[in-house]
This record gives C-alpha cells, sequence and structure tokens, in this order.
C-alpha cells in the first residue's frame, strides 16, 4: 500500500485556494515554499511538484527519487529539465487552455493598435498636433496563424468577429474546423504570401529552433504585420531586424525574446517598427483561479487511478 502523498508547492497560492485545496484531499501532504530553492530540499522525498514559479534544475530531479507527476505554471515546458525528468519517469502536464482569454485580446489589442495607428495618435497628442494618421479595418484581413492549437483556436473566435478570414500551419497540415484552410509548415509560403497578420505561437522544440528566418521573412507581404506569442528562439532575430529594416515586412510585435530581460542595447528598443511587450500576453487576474482546477482534477487521478490525466506533456514532442 502506497503512504501518504507529498505534494510540494513552489511560489504562492491565495489562502482560499490552498484552503480549499488542502481541504479538497485531507489525506495528502501539502508543503508551500515561497520559491523553488527553498523547496529543494523538499524535493527529495516529494511525489509531487506543483511548480507555480520557477521550475527545478536538472540536478534537484537527480536527486528527487520519489518524484513521480510535475505540474508547471506554464504551457511551454522547454524551461525544464525535460531529459532529466524522462530518465526519471515523471509526468509532466502543462497550463494549456489557461492563456486563451488573455492571450487572444493580447493579440487583438496588436492588430488593432496597428490597424488604427495607436502609437502615432499618441505621439501627436504628446506633441501637440491635430493630425489624422494612416488608418485600416481589420474587416477583411487575413491572419495567418503559426500553430493551430487552444490558444490560436481563441483568437481566431476573435478574428472571425471581426470579420478576418483565418488560415494556419501545424506539423501535420491536417484541418482544423476553426480556420479557413491549413497547410504543414513546409508549405507555409501559399498562405504567408496573402497574410496580412502573421502570428507565431509555436513551442520551442528541436524542430521549431530558429525556423522562422530570412526565408520565411521574404514570403511575407511588405505590408504584412508579424507578432510573436510563442517562443523568442523560434525566431532568428537578426534576419527580423533586416526585415523591417529593409521594410520586407511593415511592423513587428514581439512579447517573446531570446534573451530576457532584452538586453538595453538590442535594436527592438528604439525601433520604430517594433513594438515590444515584457513577455506579458499571458498575464492575467485570472490565472491562477482557471489553473487550480486542473491540478486539482489531476491530482484526483493521481490519487484514485480514475479519470484520465488533462494536459499530459508529450516529453518527446516538447509539448
Amino acid at each position: 500500500m502506497r503512504g501518504q502523498t507529498k505534494v510540494v508547492l513552489t511560489g504562492t497560492l491565495p489562502k482560499q485556494m490552498y484552503d480549499d485545496l488542502t481541504n479538497k484531499f485531507p489525506e495528502v501532504s501539502f508543503l508551500m515554499f515561497e520559491s523553488q530553492e527553498d523547496a529543494d530540499n523538499e524535493l527529495k522525498s516529494a511525489d509531487v511538484l506543483f511548480a507555480l514559479g520557477k521550475g527545478p534544475s536538472e540536478d534537484v530531479i537527480k536527486d528527487a527519487d520519489n518524484l513521480k507527476w510535475l505540474m508547471t505554471i506554464s504551457a511551454g515546458v522547454d524551461q525544464l529539465p525535460l531529459g532529466a525528468l524522462q530518465k526519471r519517469g515523471v509526468k509532466v502536464t502543462n497550463a494549456k487552455g489557461v492563456h486563451e482569454v488573455q492571450m487572444g485580446e493580447y493579440a487583438m489589442h496588436a492588430m488593432l493598435d496597428y490597424a488604427r495607428s495607436a502609437k502615432k495618435t499618441v505621439q501627436y497628442q504628446t506633441e501637440g498636433l491635430w493630425q489624422k494618421p494612416d488608418m485600416m479595418e481589420l474587416y477583411g484581413k487575413h491572419v495567418l496563424f503559426l500553430g493551430t492549437g487552444a490558444i490560436a483556436k481563441a483568437i481566431v473566435h476573435r478574428a472571425t468577429a471581426f470579420g478576418m478570414t483565418c488560415s494556419g500551419v501545424n506539423t501535420s497540415g491536417k484541418q482544423v474546423t476553426e480556420f479557413q484552410d491549413v497547410a504543414m509548415f513546409n508549405k507555409v509560403g501559399r498562405l504567408l504570401s496573402k497574410a496580412d497578420f502573421v502570428i507565431n505561437l509555436l513551442p520551442l522544440t528541436e524542430n521549431t529552433t530558429y525556423l522562422i528566418d530570412q526565408d520565411f521573412f521574404a514570403q511575407m507581404k511588405s505590408s504584412a504585420v508579424f507578432i510573436n506569442l510563442g517562443r523568442g528562439k523560434t525566431v532568428v532575430e537578426e534576419d527580423l531586424v533586416s526585415a523591417v529594416n529593409n521594410q520586407s515586412i511593415a511592423h513587428a510585435y514581439l512579447d517573446v525574446f531570446h534573451e530576457e530581460p532584452l538586453p538595453k542595447e538590442h535594436p527592438f528598443w528604439q525601433h520604430e517598427r517594433v513594438r515590444i511587450t515584457p513577455h506579458l500576453a499571458g498575464i492575467s487576474e485570472h490565472y491562477v483561479e482557471r489553473l487550480l482546477p486542473i491540478f486539482i482534477h489531476n491530482l484526483h487521478v493521481f490519487e484514485t487511478g480514475e479519470g484520465s490525466w488533462q494536459n499530459q506533456v508529450n516529453i518527446n514532442e516538447g509539448y
């Protein structure tokens, strides 16, 4: 018979949520720490890690003899020591489904910001100028999504309400109901040439690292806008800088980068055709309340063996 399950939480849950969790599972031992480093010693004997902040290092995982399941606060898992977790046979689940609302709103904000020349409008106000910048409608514009998962579908729902056409690319080229057209990534050119906005939502894997490069940008319309909400290292940043410098593309909205925080000397900071935000597209006041039910469901599966896991990560695929 298995002993009492020990769950380590790193980061802080609001008291009411923590109390609800412990009340639902009175037979489980919960230990909550403010940081991953504070929890490292306890992880050596933990069965479950709920990482509400930075994940564990490879060395910590190597010493975590009892660890069977890790739940991460993020949708991406490239920051985790996946090799060490796989070697130990640790199940990994992520926060898929938690980001759809806020990232859907961010994407629409970026497209509206560009279409309605918000940056110029603010500039004219600051300068005291009664001047009207160029404007365009989103209606009838074509959005191409790199990735056709849950976040892309959430954006499609909103973009469609604006009368936009939505297409996508994925690894299989399999058609997805929400999109009017889907292609494999190696056939992206036929969709790129039509797109007014390109939204990158790709995870970082061996296959997607630096996938978006000079050749990719060369296939975009010179009037098109690139929006990166996926992972910074899926893009060759030097090639993106060249693309906006040469006006091969019109503009870029970037929330993720190779190096974070973005170095102060990076050309993105002052570029007139680049808008940057500090990896905030996924932030929401409702984040943890959406995340916790996934953890509760999976903890029930872990404890009872009944039901199926939600958001289990395929470590080989990296998502």
